[in-house]
This record gives structure tokens, C-alpha cells and sequence, in this order.
């Protein structure tokens, strides 16, 4: 199919305007904003994969780890911000631990929104994606840096291979 650009940006197919770059702007930002909610993502993962014990905290918001993690199991909490490409590489693979181990992993995602907010400074975080763990018996098994080396440890997962490859 042969077609030429128009002055004002329009495409002309068989003597037919078909589109203009505005609305074909305008398609790829609505069709790109339809994908960036978290809420829809989380939601629509845990029904269609049943992922277990996954939850979304409240963005921007100070986490308190003990009051959020769950007894009897080994408690991920997941610090990212919507705008990190890194933090939603390593989403998908805890998600997938949970679902492996219902019984024994859960999942705390936290957005951050920014590195002002109280979420970020109530933790210290100073880069993301920023992990925390807390074991089954409650106490804080591993922050930041740690927690990559303690899922490689205890569950095979690499996060940090995935990041780097």
C-alpha cells in the first residue's frame, strides 16, 4: 500500500486521508496510559494467576515492615515507582515466587511515587528498586541490597542477574 505524508501531517492512502499524526499521538498515549495503572496490573495478575498472598499498600505512604508482614510467612516488601524500568522487571518474578509458594512467601508492593515521599524516607531509600524482607517469625531478615542475595540464597531467584543481563 503506497502513501504520501500531507502538509499538515495527515496520510493520504488512494486519495483518502486515513490518520493524522494527532490522533495517531493521541491512540499511542491513551493505549499506553491504559497499561501504566498498578491497580489494574495487580488485579488482573492475582485473578487470572491466582498469585497468592500479593497486596498493594498504599502509594506514597510510610510501611511500618512488622505491622505489614505476615505471620508464618517470609514477607517481600517491594518498593518501586511506576517510572522505574528496573522495578518493573523484577515485578513479575517475585509475583511468580509467591505463586510458587502460597504457603510460605508473600508479597508487599509499595510505590513510592517519589523520593520525597514518606514511604521512601521512612525507609531510607536512596535507589530502586528497593527490596525488604521479613522472615516468618517476624523479624527483619534482610534490607536493600541484602534482600537480593537472600532470595538468591533461599529460593534460587537471581534478581540481580535479571537486572544486570
Amino acid at each position: 500500500m503506497s502513501g504520501e505524508v500531507r502538509p499538515d501531517g495527515g496520510w493520504m492512502i488512494h486519495g483518502r486521508q486515513v490518520l493524522t499524526r494527532w490522533w495517531l499521538v493521541l491512540g499511542l498515549l491513551a493505549l499506553a496510559g491504559s497499561g501504566c495503572s498498578t491497580e489494574s496490573i495487580s488485579s488482573s495478575s492475582s485473578t487470572a494467576l491466582d498469585a497468592g498472598d500479593v497486596r498493594t499498600l498504599p502509594a506514597g505512604e510510610a510501611v511500618i515492615l512488622a505491622e505489614k508482614s505476615v505471620p508464618g510467612k517470609v514477607t517481600i516488601f517491594d518498593f518501586y515507582a511506576e517510572w522505574c524500568l528496573p522495578c518493573a522487571l523484577i515485578t513479575p518474578e517475585l509475583e511468580k515466587l509467591v505463586q510458587m509458594r502460597p504457603d510460605e512467601v508473600a508479597l508487599r508492593k509499595v510505590d513510592v511515587i517519589g523520593w520525597g515521599s514518606d514511604a521512601a524516607m521512612h525507609q531510607n531509600i536512596e535507589y530502586l528498586p528497593y527490596l525488604a524482607v521479613v522472615d516468618a517469625e517476624g523479624n527483619v531478615a534482610a534490607l536493600g541490597d541484602e534482600s537480593y542475595t537472600y532470595l538468591k540464597e533461599r529460593y534460587g531467584l537471581d534478581l540481580v542477574e535479571l537486572l544486570t543481563s
